[in-house]
């Protein structure tokens, strides 16, 4: 669904920091090339494999980057929140989605002709280090979920999933987790009835507490060194 706003790159309180480097022409070319796009919660935003035309940026809601592997079992690489930027690197090898991105609540977002966004990384080096910063920066955290995956147990890796939920997406010890249990395990690394047995067992040791989709944290020394230990 399409959606038309007033609000343009030049004010909009969600846009991506490296804009910030942008000088002003650029930053109206870039509001000048984008269209908003508004999205259901479980609904397509991209698929694994489509063009790789647009950037896309969330000004709204949360969404979720995730590899379709094997036997529909999915692994789900990030959770994105606005001011975001969803470009993968793709967009300069093979010109295709390496991943699915899908809305996991509620969500709009913007989409920025990625030829653009390449001329800008030509001319400003400024905003062409921001970009380089970015994908290294996720490149480093899919590094560490591999790490993670391979090398914590379960109750590491669901502490470490919970800890990075809350500290990095909610912001919050207490947080409504818009994930399903199936998507916590897709998360984490494990089966959707590990997800449910084990935030049970830290529910009745007093390191989370459970109300249906909320989640606090209680015991947030002890989660941590599940995690590190796991």
């Amino acid at each position: 669904m399409y959606k038309e706003s007033s609000i343009t790159c030049k004010n909009c309180t969600c846009r991506w920091s490296n804009f910030d480097n942008l000088k002003e022409e650029q930053l109206e070319l870039i509001n000048a090339s984008r269209f908003q796009a508004q999205f259901k919660a479980g609904e397509i935003i991209f698929k694994q494999g489509s063009p790789t035309s647009n950037a896309i940026f969330l000004t709204s809601g949360y969404a979720k980057i995730y590899i379709e592997g094997y036997d529909d079992k999915n692994i789900i690489l990030a959770i994105v929140k606005p001011t975001r930027l969803i470009a993968g690197p793709g967009s300069y090898v093979d010109n295709r989605h390496h991943y699915s991105m899908a809305a996991i609540t509620e969500t709009t977002a913007c989409f920025v002709d990625m030829t653009v966004i390449k001329k800008l990384v030509l001319e400003n080096s400024a905003f062409a280090e921001g970009y380089l910063k970015d994908i290294s920066g996720k490149s480093l955290n899919t590094f560490h979920k591999l790490v993670s995956f391979n090398q914590k147990k379960m109750h590491g890796r669901l502490a470490e999933g919970i800890l990075h939920l809350s500290d990095d997406i909610y912001e919050s010890p207490k947080f409504n987790c818009n994930l399903t249990r199936q998507e916590l395990g897709e998360l984490t690394g494990m089966t959707k009835e590990s997800v449910v047995r084990l935030l049970k067992e830290f529910h009745d040791e007093n390191i989370i507490k459970m109300d249906d989709r909320v989640i606090e944290i209680l015991d947030k020394n002890k989660l941590q060194k599940i995690s590190i230990s796991g």
